[in-house]
């Protein structure tokens, strides 16, 4: 697995500094009897759903604040465990890239939990970026090939920038299991150097899944830092795609999934509907 897992670096972080952050508290999260970590939350007054955020590898969850907020705004609790991964990590060193993958797992099912015992009964959603996005895949029923990942509580993944197809790992039949409603958004300079050299295999995911409420978003001069970047071309209209796709799918908001329905090609984006 070393080779494969040390694949998943194409979760890079994004260079840009990000936006000031003002999430609604920072909280104690026990992952396991040996681990705790910290989980940045975005809560709105009342919740109506909750997503679990997985942030790119390296990196923290204030960098989405865009996201977060909007995410917040629309009536949806946001969660995001500071991965061993990430820079803010403070035992970071002690963790290996083929450690840090099965610890993102046990993450977000510690972030499930708390998500299930504080709102009980609210919709669940699976979202991340790069390598987070890999996870919330996993935790929606993909990779099912490698172990059984799938998250019960999640009705729904969105995720920027999908790790591609990386040998030995994303296999063809890979998302084979992800029979959830998906949103995968990316750009057409979505490329990572030695890792992804082709932007459309961020499509892979939605390409491969069961057809069905899938959903891809190509942005024109979209980079791999789409989401964490606020002057990235494509980045207010995306984050406002993402939101309709909380609506549709989180909430089951049958106006936003005809709005979805309805969506078409324009000069700054490509829609792929399966």
């Amino acid at each position: 697995m070393s080779p494969i897992i040390t694949a998943l670096a194409v979760a890079v972080v994004a260079t840009a500094a990000p936006t000031l952050a003002a999430p609604s508290a920072t909280v104690p999260l026990s992952v396991s009897p040996t681990r705790s970590t910290t989980m940045v939350t975005w809560v709105p007054d009342r919740v109506r759903g909750v997503v679990l955020l997985s942030t790119g590898h390296g990196s923290w969850p204030e960098r989405y604040e865009d996201a977060a907020a909007a995410w917040r705004d629309a009536g949806f609790a946001v969660i995001a465990p500071v991965h061993v991964d990430s820079m803010h990590y403070p035992d970071r060193a002690k963790f290996t890239m083929q450690a840090s993958f099965m610890e993102r797992i046990a993450d977000q099912r510690a972030a499930a939990t708390y998500a299930a015992r504080t709102w009980p009964g609210k919709p669940v959603v699976a979202a991340g970026h790069s390598f987070g996005t890999l996870i919330a895949l996993c935790i929606g029923g993909g990779l099912a090939h490698i172990a059984p990942f799938r998250e019960p509580a999640v009705k729904a993944v969105l995720g920027f920038s999908s790790p591609g197809r990386i040998p030995g790992l994303i296999t063809p039949t890979a998302y084979a299991t992800d029979a959830l409603p998906m949103m995968v958004i990316t750009g057409d300079t979505d490329v990572v150097p030695g890792f992804v050299t082709d932007w459309h295999d961020h499509l892979f995911p939605v390409q491969s899944a069961p057809a069905g409420d899938k959903f891809a978003v190509v942005y024109r001069g979209g980079g791999h830092e789409l989401v964490g970047k606020a002057d990235a071309p494509g980045h207010a209209a995306a984050i406002a795609n993402s939101v309709l796709f909380l609506k549709a799918y989180g909430l089951d908001d049958k106006a936003a999934k005809r709005t979805l329905a309805r969506k078409a090609d324009t000069a700054q984006e490509a829609w792929t509907r399966r």
